[in-house]
Formats: structure tokens, C-alpha cells, sequence
């Protein structure tokens, strides 16, 4: 065990445990969009900063560990502005569809933009509009709602031993999609329909024909 300071409370953790894990034993909450507790570490969607003493920019709870005695705050003025950035970068190719998103009400990226975000945005250019991509008969997507958390693609290489789908592209133009052109053959493809938390993939209720 070993002793940590989460905004100056004191907490006694397993060595091995991360600086998120910690924030979470004290009983604060850290937004988070690729962590998730079954599955390998990311740390890429960047909701998750805090700010370390004397680390000069905050960083990344999920995939930090602890060290004894670390001081870790999370309501911090920097932190406060990481967290609004963030969110502006997630909106800024994001669709404004909420009313008719098939999560809309649940989304956690309508929830957090709410909770850590800002009602300004500094980009005026037009949106980003992607293809959709075909999965498989069972799932259907909205490519251009995706935030790139990439939970999809970790639950089925981790879990369901599928590696078709992958990510291509970086910074503006990055994308979720399949390496080669195949349909998931996974019997549990439609796990990720769950683990999106914002409706990019969703479940292909009125698809008729198995092979298109």
C-alpha cells in the first residue's frame, strides 16, 4: 500500500493503482470516454487530465501510476481548462443531431460537454462529414459522430478476437473503420453497441437483406 493525496485527502491505495483509480476510491468522479475497467488502458480521448505537483501540464489519470505521496487535484483552474479544450476539440466535427441521435438524453458526451465544457467555440469552419462504414448486418453506424475513443476496437481485440476494425488517418482526418473491406464475423459484434458512449454505432433494427 501507499499513501496519496487526492485534493488534500489523504488515501491508502494498492501500489499498482492508477491515478484514476485513486480520484475514484475518494469518491470523485473523473470524466472519462475511452476508459473503461475491462479493457486495456488508451489514453486518448484526454477527458480524464488532472493536474500532478509540480508536473508542468496536467495529465492523463487513466494511464498514470502512483507514486508515494503524490499530491493529485482535479478541480484545479488548469484542470478546469484542459477539460473545457477537450471538449471543444471533441465538438468541433461533432454533429449537433441530439435530437434525433439515437442516444440523445444519454449521451455521455452531451453530459459532459454540459458538466466540463464552455458554450463558446472558437471554430467557424464547416464540419467534417464522413461515410458510413459497413460493419455488419447487425450493426449500423454514424461515423460521424465518433469521437475515436477507440472502446469499440479494444472490445473486440481483447475480448471477441476480431482485428479487422482499426483506425486509419490521424489528427483531422482520422477514422474508425474495417483494415479490409469485411463485415465482422463476431458473434459478439453487437457488444460495442453498448461500449459507444455516443451512438456512432448503433443496432441495424431494419436491415432485410443479410448480404448487402
Amino acid at each position: 500500500m501507499i499513501t496519496v493525496y487526492v485534493n488534500k485527502i489523504k488515501v491508502n491505495i494498492e501500489k499498482n493503482s492508477s491515478v484514476f483509480q485513486a480520484c475514484e476510491k475518494v469518491g470523485i468522479t473523473i470524466p472519462r470516454f475511452c476508459y473503461h475497467e475491462k479493457l486495456l488502458i488508451a489514453g486518448n480521448c484526454r477527458i480524464c487530465l488532472v493536474e500532478i505537483e509540480k508536473s508542468p501540464k496536467p495529465v492523463a489519470s487513466c494511464a498514470i501510476p502512483l507514486m508515494e505521496g503524490i499530491k493529485i487535484f482535479t478541480d484545479s483552474p488548469l484542470v478546469k481548462k484542459a477539460r473545457e479544450t477537450t471538449i471543444e476539440v471533441l465538438l468541433i466535427n461533432h454533429p449537433l443531431d441530439c435530437p434525433v441521435c439515437d442516444q440523445g438524453g444519454e449521451c455521455d458526451l452531451q453530459e459532459q460537454a454540459w458538466a466540463y465544457g464552455t458554450v463558446n467555440s472558437r471554430y467557424m469552419e464547416p464540419k467534417r462529414a464522413t461515410e458510413q462504414k459497413y460493419l455488419s448486418f447487425f450493426v449500423k453506424t454514424a461515423i460521424t459522430r465518433c469521437i475515436h475513443c477507440t472502446r469499440c476496437i479494444r472490445y473486440l481485440a481483447e475480448k471477441a478476437g476480431e482485428e479487422n476494425l482499426g483506425v486509419t488517418n490521424r489528427g483531422n482526418t482520422i477514422e474508425i473503420g474495417l483494415y479490409v473491406e469485411r463485415k465482422l464475423k463476431t458473434y459478439l459484434s453487437g457488444n460495442i453497441l453498448d461500449l459507444c458512449p455516443v451512438a456512432a454505432i448503433t443496432v441495424n433494427k431494419y436491415k432485410k437483406n443479410a448480404d448487402n
